[in-house]
């Protein structure tokens, strides 16, 4: 076990680049512009008097919004604190906060989580696509740098070290992305309940926000191992072109699982949606992409009490439907057959 966590820590130093310092920057680039942003009043989270117009056609005057709202024309200003107000058809001024019904409040408990993690999402999403790259040069680059004469000179098997580089690269990259991301969406989160109080909005419990944001932690947690599972033939699959290609690895691991699906429909697809061929030859780019975790009527859902909620027990409940699905455990054994062969291949070819 020591050996396998000095292989994981070794692999982890050698990406750095790519695995640690990449999510870190991107979190803080989004983090310093959501910030200046809020500080200079350009982000408002949604909370934009065009926001509450009921009518497409609106114009600005006199640094107010004339909305038409079929029964005549409202007025909605925003202060210099920030405070919204609107003033109706029948000239009754009310604040923001008075036309938003209790229900809608508490509703944003619920929605705003979710908003804010669209963006807070983006050092995880680029990870996913990092560690394809690092990846496909796990095991190429060794070679190329010649660098796998000394590790093979350590008292280390190949398929510990085979094993090692996608533990390190797929599991400790892609979770240690997911840390950055709620750390962020901790951040960016409580930047939007901060400017729900600027702009006159009361009665949004922030205890509540960021407890249904640890609800969509856990379903992403849950999520992201799961999708791991039915991606990791593909992980496999690249390893071993990895240990394989003279150059140009990446292209090598992901060609033929595009071109050849795109070369059969040209030749042989006949616009059957039921071809199993294609069908078949599509699922290694879905499986990469979730496709099997799709299918979930949404993040934000509505209760019998009409509240928008997050139902996780649905979501979670949907996610673990993969444990019943052959085809999930059937790439797992197709993943363990690749990572042997990979590393046999690293045994048997040095350079």
């Amino acid at each position: 076990m020591n050996k396998f966590l000095t292989l994981i820590r070794r692999d982890m130093a050698d990406n750095r680049g790519a695995l640690v310092i990449t999510p870190l920057v991107i979190a803080a680039i989004l983090l310093a512009v959501t910030t200046f942003a809020t500080l200079t009043g350009n982000a408002r989270f949604g909370f934009d008097p065009q926001d509450f117009a009921v009518s497409k056609e609106h114009r600005s005057a006199q640094g107010a919004m004339i909305v038409d709202t079929g029964e005549g024309t409202a007025t909605v200003k925003r202060g210099p604190d920030g405070t919204i107000t609107i003033i109706s058809p029948d000239g009754q001024t009310k604040t923001l906060d008075q036309s938003i019904d209790p229900k809608a409040k508490a509703g944003l408990e619920a929605v705003l989580p979710v908003g804010t993690a669209v963006a807070a999402a983006l050092p995880l999403a680029i990870a996913l696509i990092s560690i394809l790259f690092v990846l496909a040069g796990a095991l190429h680059d060794e070679r190329k740098d010649r660098t796998i004469l000394f590790w093979k000179s350590m008292p280390v098997s190949d398929l510990q070290t085979t094993s090692a580089k996608l533990v390190s690269i797929v599991g400790v990259g892609l979770f240690f992305a997911l840390a950055v991301t709620i750390v962020l969406h901790i951040a960016i989160t409580g930047l939007a309940v901060a400017t729900i109080g600027n702009v006159g909005i009361t009665g949004v419990s922030a205890g509540a926000v960021f407890l249904n944001a640890t609800k969509l932690w856990t379903v992403l947690a849950v999520g992201l191992l799961i999708y791991i599972g039915w991606a990791l033939p593909v992980y496999g699959w690249v390893t071993m072109v990895s240990a394989w290609a003279p150059k140009m690895p990446f292209v090598a691991a992901f060609a033929p699982l595009f071109v050849v699906p795109l070369v059969y429909m040209a030749i042989a697809y006949r616009g059957d949606d039921n071809d199993q061929i294609l069908n078949a030859l599509w699922e290694p780019a879905g499986r990469l992409i979730g496709e099997p975790m799709t299918g979930m009527s949404g993040l934000v859902d509505r209760s019998s009490d009409q509240l928008p909620t997050i139902p996780v027990a649905e979501i979670l409940a949907h996610l673990s439907n993969s444990f019943t699905q052959p085809g999930f455990w059937i790439g797992l054994v197709v993943a363990g057959g690749f990572i042997y062969a990979a590393s046999e291949i690293r045994r048997r070819r040095a350079l």
